[in-house]
């Protein structure tokens, strides 16, 4: 399990639950619930998807999301199941980690922003077009 440097935690910085970082990976991916159940295997999956989004709920095992889309299930674990000041740092946009490897619009491996640091360099550089 990946544990948050603390020294980089921001007191100020919202608690993201484990609903909201699958609901933000998924729009971060582009893809809705059901093109996201699709790639899973079929519509058997859409109600699974859609109660691992509804808040309030957290579940000990999920679907294996990480092979359609960058997703960490050690995050969704600490956000389920740890204290908010042992979240890891996410990306208050896109709920991107820095364990996670993804590429930025201009091909770079995505990293914090340099001017906001709840962000990564992927949204910034979306936000700036």
């Amino acid at each position: 399990m990946r544990h948050s440097n603390l020294l980089h935690s921001a007191a100020a910085a919202p608690v993201t639950q484990p609903w909201d970082y699958v609901a933000m990976r998924r729009h971060a991916a582009g893809l809705t619930i059901e093109q996201l159940a699709t790639a899973l295997g079929g519509k058997v999956y859409e109600r699974h998807l859609r109660a691992i989004e509804t808040p309030g709920l957290r579940f000990h095992q999920i679907a294996r999301l990480d092979q359609v889309m960058p997703f960490s299930a050690d995050v969704y674990r600490q956000l389920a199941d740890q204290p908010p000041h042992q979240h890891p740092r996410l990306c208050q946009r896109c709920g991107w980690d820095a364990h996670t490897d993804q590429s930025d619009s201009s091909g770079e491996l995505t990293a914090w922003s340099r001017t906001d640091g709840a962000v990564c360099t992927r949204c910034e550089q979306a936000a700036g077009r």
